[in-house]
């Protein structure tokens, strides 16, 4: 919700940072005198606000109109420092991640002083290391040098989720400020599923799975859960599908490997080739592990296939799943002369095709597997540098095992390593 009165009583002492900043704000000759606080203002709406953490200070961001304001100063008094912008020139930026994640980033800038609020939630922490967890922190540079750091306290974070995204394309904005493309999917209000109505087709995609994205951007997992589980069940699309089932793999709080597994199937079985990789690498390190489900090396071994090669046409893949995949190759060494044989290049075509993912420690994996080939001069070496001259434009077993910027380029390389794998795993089979 939208705060709409005076907030952030308790005060606390000042200290060096704080000096800090307010130097900063002198010498930028920024300071105000005139104007009343944020929350007084008819017709804002405080999108973002904080008390900054051990500071008789509070920082915030509000809408009015189409501009944007960010306001810092003491708690029920006039701020110390106003700057404004409109909505259609924020510089406004969206980062999302696995563990240490960033939703929002606004800048306002004054001169060359830039102030930074960055806020959404992050995990990876203990004791429960999916949990999420709310931040906010204010940064001060001036002249791309830092001059303070001051972090929200996470009791006093108030936040809306997206409702800057929602005014800035309701002017017809259509990027951030780093040129990606703003995400389309509905924005809603909070509600339970039990209260939600039934799931329609909406700007391209499901509400019920775009009702649990705005319950994920808010922190409420298990609402987001209910919604996703609805969209899954609608069949219209399988995102519902693929987030449900990371959920129920992931959160401590909301884990059932059951339906993470019956989830995970059914994105990495359908034709979405965007999201099905990543299910597959998913549902292939459950069977790699016997995470949740009975050890199985040929379940995984497929289903990481399908990660690292096979799902779709376009060779979209998963980086991370071709590593799992030279793991479940290994695992399975051993069970026949020709497994034995051929492990050590099968691996080796896994890990060069992480490489055309950037995933970087993949593509160490495939480097070093080489030079003890070479090293102990392994048939396999020899093997693949004449099947590499055979299926595709790189001519050496050496060359498959590189990143390529050019995308026609990475492309042509994935397919090569496509045909290799495909050739090598069927006579293997």
């Amino acid at each position: 919700m939208a705060r709409t009165g005076r907030g952030f009583r308790q005060k606390t002492t000042g200290s060096v940072v704080l000096g800090v900043l307010a130097c900063s704000l002198i010498v930028a000759g920024v300071w105000t005198s005139d104007a009343v606080a944020a929350t007084d203002r008819p017709g804002e709406e405080i999108v973002l606000a904080c008390r900054i953490d051990g500071q008789d200070r509070e920082a915030s961001v509000s809408v009015a109109d189409n501009r944007a304001t960010y306001r810092y100063g003491p708690p029920d008094s006039e701020p110390e420092l106003t700057l404004s912008s409109p909505l259609a020139d924020l510089d406004y930026r969206r980062d999302s991640g696995a563990a240490g994640t960033v939703d929002e980033i606004v800048n306002f800038a004054n001169g060359d002083t830039t102030y930074r609020f960055a806020a959404g939630f992050r995990n990876g922490t203990q004791p429960d290391p999916s949990a999420l967890h709310p931040f906010g922190l204010l940064s001060v540079s001036r002249g791309g040098k830092e001059l303070a750091r001051l972090p929200c306290n996470p009791g006093s974070i108030e936040r809306v989720p997206d409702r800057l995204l929602a005014r800035m394309r309701d002017i017809g904005r259509e990027r951030a400020s780093d040129g990606v493309s703003f995400p389309n999917y509905p924005i809603h209000p909070r509600v339970s599923a039990a209260e939600s109505a039934p799931c329609e087709v909406e700007n391209n995609v499901d509400t019920c799975w775009s009702r649990g994205v705005s319950a994920a951007r808010g922190g409420d997992l298990r609402s987001a859960l209910e919604h996703y589980d609805m969209s899954c069940a609608a069949r219209i699309m399988t995102s519902g599908c693929y987030e449900a089932g990371k959920l129920y793999l992931q959160n401590r709080q909301l884990r059932d490997y059951a339906r993470a597994r019956q989830s995970l199937a059914r994105t990495c079985h359908s034709d979405d080739p965007g999201q099905g990789p990543y299910a597959c690498k998913y549902l292939g390190w459950m069977y790699l592990t016997g995470t949740g489900v009975e050890r199985d090396l040929d379940l995984a071994f497929n289903a990481l296939a399908q990660a690292c090669f096979l799902h779709n046409d376009a060779i979209l893949i998963d980086g991370e799943g071709c590593h799992f995949l030279g793991e479940a190759i290994f695992e399975r060494r051993g069970r026949s002369l020709r497994d034995e044989a051929d492990a050590d290049y099968l691996a080796y075509i896994a890990y060069a095709q992480g490489c055309t993912d950037d995933a970087e420690t993949v593509c160490d994996e495939a480097q070093a597997l080489l030079r003890r080939g070479e090293t102990t001069a392994a048939p396999w070496v020899r093997r693949c540098d004449q099947d590499a001259r055979r299926y595709g434009d790189i001519k050496s077993c050496a060359g498959l095992a590189a990143t390529f910027a050019d995308y026609d380029v990475r492309q042509a390389a994935r397919r090569q390593l496509r045909s290799l794998f495909t050739q090598t795993s069927v006579a293997r089979d």
